[in-house]
């Protein structure tokens, strides 16, 4: 690639840093193509056009961090990183969902390697991951969805979620093609049997690392996804009495971590959890104390390798 002068990379730097375009929207303003837009980002970081400092304050705790591994290795926990987090107060929730998502890009950043097929599974903090997300390196992966398309925030859909990390990252991206829900279990199934589906679920499969959110039955994003999944009060007693507690991508569990064969996880349109265990590395990024039971039982169910919570959360965790 020719040098550019410093005023042409800090021109491309501006547009995708300050204005919030995306590479794509960025290579139409300066008449060139995404990929170039990718370099010029990565030439302006390390000519130091463009400088990052990040005020918010991150620390870790590292004596939590190890009692939390000492506690869940023989489950699979290979690594946990806890950040600061508050139990209540005005911003408790938001305060949490900003540090853990910063938190997985930090991990993102330092981990990712060129080649790799990135998994995403949507969920709150999730969202909050992508939305907040800056990389210092260009990483030349593949960022695919585990599921359908659904939102918890209305800003995002899954489509949103892949597209703005890997553009974020210099990467790919490929979109599922199909609703996280249908209305019944007969739709969904013959969805599942397309080509279409089937390539994108067997995509998911090849994900060399999954980075997925976790959900606490009948509490907030799983709320949300009842709600967004049109849940029949059948499919939620049903829910209830074969003891769901946590929510991953759709997919209802119980405290051992194994999925339940319930009415409404029959019209979901995802990786199974099963799927999820063949991945090598899964990052849950989690927040506030209220997921303890939720994530208790996907670390019991062999479901996570990377834990990355709040502190309140690692508190509650200790205590469960």
């Amino acid at each position: 690639m020719v040098r550019l002068s410093a005023e042409r990379l800090a021109h491309a730097a501006f547009l995708y840093y300050v204005q919030g375009l995306s590479q794509m929207e960025v290579a139409k303003q300066l008449g060139v193509t995404r990929s170039n837009v990718s370099r010029m980002l990565t030439a302006a970081r390390e000519q130091y056009i463009v400088k990052f400092e990040i005020a918010y304050p991150l620390d870790r705790d590292p004596a939590m961090e190890q009692r939390l591994l000492t506690r869940f290795s023989n489950d699979g926990i290979s690594e946990v990183i806890v950040v600061p987090g508050r139990e209540t107060g005005v911003g408790a929730s938001s305060h949490g969902l900003l540090a853990v998502g910063q938190a997985g890009v930090g991990w993102l950043d330092k981990n990712l390697n060129d080649g790799q097929t990135l998994g995403l599974c949507w969920g709150s903090t999730v969202e909050a991951m992508v939305d907040s997300a800056h990389f210092n390196r260009r990483v030349d992966v593949e960022v695919v969805q585990l599921a359908g398309e659904l939102s918890i925030d209305s800003r995002f859909s899954g489509h949103d979620l892949v597209r703005n990390l890997a553009e974020k990252l210099g990467g790919r991206y490929r979109y599922f093609n199909a609703p996280a829900t249908t209305q019944d279990e007969a739709t969904a199934a013959a969805l599942m049997k397309t080509e279409q589906v089937a390539n994108a679920l067997a995509l998911g499969r090849t994900s060399d690392v999954a980075v997925l959110g976790i959900g606490q039955y009948g509490m907030d994003s799983s709320n949300l996804f009842l709600q967004r999944a049109g849940a029949s009060d059948e499919e939620i007693r049903e829910a209830v009495e074969r003891g769901a507690v946590g929510q991953i991508s759709g997919r209802f569990y119980d405290r051992e971590g194994k999925q339940l064969d319930l009415a409404i996880n029959r019209r979901i349109i995802s990786l199974d959890l099963d799927d999820l265990r063949d991945i090598d590395t899964v990052v849950a990024v989690a927040s506030g104390p209220f997921k303890a039971e939720a994530v208790s039982a996907a670390i019991k169910g062999g479901l996570v390798n990377v834990l990355i919570v709040d502190s309140s959360l690692g508190q509650a965790l200790e205590a469960a």
